[in-house]
């Protein structure tokens, strides 16, 4: 499979990626704009939280996101199939417009497991 591009080193200036480990799950928090330029540093960012998640959850926390290209969407079905070859439980976190609709338009809407809020989605992957 081909890489997605983007600098995965460095974070660029219009995406904000930040880890915190909690006692439930590993929390991935983005903010900004999900593009060709920039989704190789995300997929490396949830690469090595599915890595840290020894909890077997991890959550991508997209509230802040206010666009997400198609490359952003292949970014999250790929670290989707990464995740069930791992058995971690991978959820998605978003109420923002922009990402549902590219979602939903992509048709991705019945693969990718999201939740509106945190409560939810932590609820989500804490249940057998």
């Amino acid at each position: 499979m081909p890489e997605i591009p983007g600098t995965p080193g460095r974070a660029p200036r219009d995406l904000r990626v930040r880890r915190e480990t909690g006692e439930h799950a590993v929390v991935v928090r983005v903010a900004g704009e999900v593009d060709l330029a920039n989704a190789g540093h995300l997929a490396q960012q949830l690469r090595e939280a599915r890595r840290e998640a020894a909890s077997g959850r991890l959550i991508a926390d997209l509230a802040e996101v206010g666009f997400l290209g198609s490359s952003g969407l292949v970014v999250l079905v790929r670290e989707l199939e990464s995740c069930d070859r791992c058995g971690v439980s991978l959820r998605i976190v978003s109420s923002s417009r922009p990402v549902l609709r590219s979602i939903t338009m992509s048709g991705l809407g019945e693969v990718l497991p999201v939740s509106p809020t945190m409560d939810e989605a932590l609820a989500a992957v804490q249940s057998p």
